[in-house]
């Protein structure tokens, strides 16, 4: 409890810290601030934090597009960081920002993000059913390692397993090097999001939606 609180107040001030936001950041923030149901606070914060890190460590500033992701995975390989900094500073950064750059090109996803669960945290597709932790997603990532119990991997419907694999297939082989890394994770999350978007209009279900109830029982019985 005495460590948690400890890595909470460094998280704090890791946010209070931050550089005055360029442009694009300022832009991205006063957006959200029109619409604050649409992230959670904290998310935004840590989003904000990863990218003025960022820019603090690499000199570029993030702006929230895919095309930053390699950049995202330049800085994250260049970490040396305690495990418990990772844990409870960095890759929670990371998954922030990546979450929202998924959450933002992928159509009615949205966070699921209790503030002090990370484990728990997802982004869930309104549309398909489909989930992840990207806190999971920037473990794993940053490690170069599964994370076990952090949901990194993306979840879909039984129903939907067979035709996800044989779109994943396509991909073709990914060494292990570059699967761990934001950029192919972001593509094979697109990728899967557009195959279920197809098996839903193949099974005349384009208008089902899932809510956060379906994503809890899922993620309970995952568990």
């Amino acid at each position: 409890m005495a460590r948690d609180r400890r890595f909470r107040a460094r998280r704090h001030a890791a946010l209070e810290r931050r550089d005055e936001p360029g442009p694009l950041l300022a832009g991205w923030i006063t957006h959200y601030a029109a619409a604050p149901m649409a992230v959670p606070q904290h998310v935004v914060d840590l989003a904000t934090a990863c990218v003025a890190s960022v820019n603090a460590t690499v000199g570029v500033e993030l702006d929230f597009t895919p095309e930053t992701l390699p950049i995202l995975d330049h800085y994250a390989r260049g970490l040396e960081q305690s495990e418990d900094e990772i844990l409870q500073l960095i890759a929670p950064m990371c998954g922030a920002y990546f979450g929202e750059v998924v959450r933002r090109r992928l159509e009615a996803a949205r966070w699921h993000a209790p503030e002090d669960e990370l484990a728990d945290w997802r982004i869930e597709h309104e549309r398909v059913f489909l989930y992840f932790n990207p806190v999971g997603v920037a473990l794993e990532v940053i490690t170069e390692a599964d994370a076990a119990g952090w949901s990194a991997h993306f979840e879909v419907s039984p129903k939907d397993r067979e035709a996800v694999r044989q779109s994943v297939e396509l991909y073709g082989d990914v060494r292990p090097k570059d699967y761990y890394t934001f950029a192919v994770r972001y593509e094979v999350v697109e990728q899967v999001a557009e195959a279920l978007v197809r098996a839903a209009k193949a099974r005349g279900e384009e208008k089902k939606t899932f809510g956060s109830q379906d994503y809890r029982s899922s993620a309970r019985s995952a568990r």
